[in-house]
Order: C-alpha cells, then sequence, then structure tokens
C-alpha cells in the first residue's frame, strides 16, 4: 500500500462513526466511579492479565475515563469527547468542541456529563448514543471533576464558585461562592455535599440550598478527590496527612502522618483506606485502628490514586509502569503503557484500563 493510500486508511478509521447504546446500566457518577474511589468489592483479576486491545486516540486525555458495561468515554485535550466500545476498543463516535475540556466525564443511564475550562466553563451533558448536545450552562472555569445525585450535577470553579444544576435541564438550583479554587471532586453525604478548596479549606454545604453548614482548615492543599466511609471522609493533603473527619460536622475523627504530599485520590474499601504518596508509599490504613497502618515503599513516582483489588494494590507510576503489589510488597504483575500515566487503573470486574496522558488506552483482562 503505498504512503498516501496508507494515510487516507488511518483518517478513514479515524472518522468512523458509529451509533452508540441509547442507555447503560452501569452508571458512573462519581470520579473513579463512586465516591470511595473503589469498587464496593474487592475485585480478581486474572493471575496474568494480558491486554486485549490498544487505542491511540490521537491526542492527550484529560481526567479520568468513565467506564459503563458496552463503552469507555474519554474527554482529550484537542477539545474533543471520545466514546469506545469496550470490547474492543474501537472508536463509537466523538464530538469536538469549541472550548477545552476541564474534567473527565460522567456517565448516568442515557447522558454522558463534562465540562470546559475557560473563563466562561460550562457544563454540557449530551445523549449517549449519539454526542447530541442536550444543554449546557456557563458557570466559569471548571478543572475539577463533576458529581451527579438525586437528580443534580454538582460543580466547582476555579473562581470558587460551587453550583448545583438539574441533571434533567441544567438549570441552577443554588450556587455559593467558597473562598480558594475547587480543583478535587466533590463528595455527596447525607443531605450535604463537601466541597474542597485552595485556600486549604474544607466546606459542608446543604444539598437543597447550598447554604454552608461548616468549614474546616486541612493543613494543606486538598488536590485530588476525598473518599467516603459511612460517616467518615477520608482526605490527603499536601502537608502529608490522611485525615478522617466526621461527614455531618466536619470535625477530625484521626489524622496520619504519611510522608510526603498526597496528590492522587484516597480509595475506601471495605474497612480499610488506601493512599499512594508522591514518594511512591501505598498505605494500608484500618479505618477503626488508624495507628497500625504500614506502608509499602514502591520507590516510583505517581500522581494518581490507588485501585485496590482482591490480593493487593494497583499502582500506576508517572513512567507508564503498572503494576499489582500486596501487603508484603511483592510485584504480582507489572506492565508498561507509554507515559506519562496520571490517572489511577480503572477496574470492572477482570477488566483494567489503563490511559496515558498521550492519548494510548490500554484494556487487559
Amino acid at each position: 500500500m503505498s504512503l498516501v493510500a496508507a494515510l487516507l486508511a488511518v483518517n478513514a478509521c479515524a472518522s468512523v462513526y458509529r451509533p452508540g447504546p441509547s442507555y447503560q446500566e452501569r452508571r458512573w457518577t462519581a470520579y473513579l466511579g463512586s465516591s470511595q474511589r473503589a469498587s464496593a468489592a474487592a475485585d480478581t483479576l486474572a493471575a496474568d492479565p494480558e491486554p486485549i486491545w490498544r487505542t491511540d486516540v490521537g491526542r492527550g486525555v484529560v481526567g479520568a475515563a468513565a467506564l459503563t458495561e458496552d463503552l469507555v468515554v474519554l474527554a482529550q485535550v484537542d477539545r474533543q469527547l471520545t466514546v469506545l466500545n469496550r470490547g474492543t476498543g474501537a472508536i463509537v463516535w466523538r464530538r469536538r468542541f469549541g472550548e477545552n475540556l476541564g474534567s473527565g466525564p460522567l456517565v448516568d443511564f442515557d447522558h454522558v456529563f463534562f465540562a470546559t475550562q475557560t473563563d466562561q466553563g460550562q457544563v454540557i451533558a449530551l445523549a449517549l448514543s449519539t454526542g447530541k448536545k442536550l444543554w449546557s450552562a456557563r458557570l466559569g472555569d471548571i478543572v475539577a471533576p463533576l458529581a451527579i445525585h438525586d437528580a443534580q450535577v454538582y460543580a466547582g470553579t476555579v473562581g470558587g464558585l460551587f453550583a448545583a444544576l438539574t441533571a434533567a435541564g441544567g438549570a441552577r438550583v443554588w450556587r455559593t461562592q467558597l473562598n480558594g479554587a475547587v480543583r478535587a471532586a466533590p463528595v455527596v453525604v447525607a443531605g450535604g455535599v463537601i466541597a474542597a478548596t485552595g485556600a486549604d479549606s474544607l466546606y459542608l454545604l446543604d444539598r437543597a440550598s447550598g447554604a454552608v453548614r461548616a468549614r474546616r482548615g486541612t493543613n494543606g492543599t486538598v488536590l485530588a478527590a476525598p473518599a467516603l466511609a459511612d460517616s467518615l471522609l477520608l482526605f490527603g493533603t499536601t502537608g502529608g496527612n490522611l485525615v478522617a473527619c466526621d461527614t455531618a460536622t466536619l470535625a477530625t475523627r484521626w489524622s496520619l502522618d504519611v510522608g510526603s504530599e498526597v496528590i492522587g485520590a484516597v480509595a475506601v474499601q471495605r474497612d480499610t483506606a488506601y493512599v499512594l504518596t508522591h514518594d511512591g508509599d501505598v498505605w494500608w490504613v484500618p479505618l477503626a485502628a488508624p495507628a497500625h497502618a504500614f506502608k509499602v515503599a514502591l520507590g516510583i513516582v505517581a500522581r494518581g490514586g490507588p485501585t485496590p483489588v482482591a490480593g493487593g494494590v494497583l499502582v500506576a507510576a508517572v513512567g507508564g509502569q503498572l503494576a499489582l503489589v500486596d501487603a508484603s510488597g511483592a510485584r504480582l504483575w507489572t506492565a508498561q503503557v507509554k507515559p506519562p500515566v496520571v490517572q489511577p487503573v480503572l477496574v470492572d470486574g477482570r477488566f483494567l484500563v489503563a490511559v496515558s496522558e498521550r492519548g494510548e488506552v490500554v484494556a487487559f483482562r
């Protein structure tokens, strides 16, 4: 085949448009799939997961992907939203927008939600099957992940504006001005929603009105998503602390020094919290007995959080190394994808997805 013909073939493949499924039962309504930033039950992986497909989506990826039973949904730096077939990695549809995308997408049944990061940034809802725009609402520069709960979409801006919108039409329910930029995913709790800001503050807002019910300092900035464990909120800080606070009052229950800054999300599974520090230490922290926490030093540079699974914890290094490590520090499985990798590995059953900021998406089983 000639070079010209080869290029035409590549371009033809890239422009393929297929109607997607109109509805997905597997909802993805929070960053990394849940407020625990991990699955409720430990997923059991194959002993040695192998790549089942690799797709280069052409440009870098913004934020974490959304994963449903049939799809992998990605936001990209070239202002595109791309939907892949989960089984094959083939592009189902993609759509380009006029503003830079600022957060990873969410999927709620038949809708896709995402936000844009410009001074006039907006929250946008699309039809899952076609990418058709259903509504948009301008709020400001949004770089933090969104959250969806009880038919409301929650979004915070770099300017500190935090708002609730109706998921059906984007109508504003309320808006509240906070002190500091919102860069971490919000957490919906009983009767409220919790937002962290760059002013080293944590806010508990009333879910019905947006009124501030409680505020506290965080002794370091919260850069990534906190995790929910019943009545506990777990958050890591750039000051090197893992803090557990009460979701009703934001009062500290306990605090643990983990040695270096926490940039990636905290993950909670059952009775344990998991933290991956910037220095590459993985911590296992019993929620009821944090004094018994222990760490495994991996010697990697990491920006994403850990992914707990049966038998250990999946970690991703900025350099593209993936590893499954157990509590003894043994590496049970390793793989390599194109660097840099700054988001956690996504797991659903025995299906794993790793995404490079350079646009490579790799699925393992």
